[in-house]
């Protein structure tokens, strides 16, 4: 199904990115930065960009709404999982500028996340593009569980939603802490290291 290449890319760039609410120091030691790993992180969103694209023209053959609730619903899935893909491939692109600017260097990489990510507009943009993961990964899990034969009944569907939701609220809670450490300095949960207002990437060296 259309959910789960995303799902996991989102896992994988939460925990990659959480060693930094220990600071910069402890993100450069757990999270080294390098040509190869930009290079292999860039071949798995295309990839999954693929599946993704894939899914949908299976799905597009069926008809009626399919696994999903409603034909609304599914509407809405399609709306929620282009703004989720924007994200993911606008963030792909900052981790390629950042590269090309500072080097394969995850010290330098902190600093310019902590400095991009305070901008008023592009924390806008991550807001939306999180909460739209967020309604992708909800629907998405129990529809792909109802399109695996499973949970068809109304009462176990309803539950299936229900674990569906909170499970999404949750790997979005991770991802929304560790923007909130990048963007003020601190985290809302985890004991994290507290740094000083990110200074303006425009101007001067880094």
């Amino acid at each position: 199904m259309t959910v789960w290449p995303i799902a996991v890319l989102l896992a994988l760039e939460v925990v990659r990115l959480w060693p930094a609410l220990g600071g910069a120091t402890e993100f450069a030691a757990s999270s080294p930065a390098s040509w190869f790993s930009l290079v292999a992180y860039t071949l798995a969103v295309a990839l999954s960009l693929v599946a993704y694209a894939r899914g949908w023209a299976k799905l597009g053959s069926d008809a009626g709404a399919g696994p999903y609730r409603s034909e609304g619903c599914r509407r809405l899935q399609k709306l929620a999982g282009g703004l989720g893909w924007g994200l993911v491939v606008a963030h792909l692109a900052l981790q390629w500028f950042m590269t090309f600017v500072a080097g394969p260097v995850s010290l330098s990489h902190y600093e310019l996340l902590r400095g991009f990510l305070s901008r008023p507009l592009v924390l806008s943009f991550y807001i939306i593009g999180l909460a739209a993961l967020g309604l992708f990964l909800s629907q998405g899990v129990a529809a792909s569980v109802r399109a695996w034969g499973l949970a068809r009944r109304a009462e176990s569907s309803r539950w299936l939603e229900v674990g569906s939701t909170l499970a999404a609220l949750m790997t979005i809670s991770l991802a929304v802490n560790v923007l909130s450490h990048f963007v003020t300095g601190r985290a809302y949960f985890v004991h994290t290291e507290t740094v000083e207002p990110a200074a303006d990437v425009s101007g001067g060296d880094r």
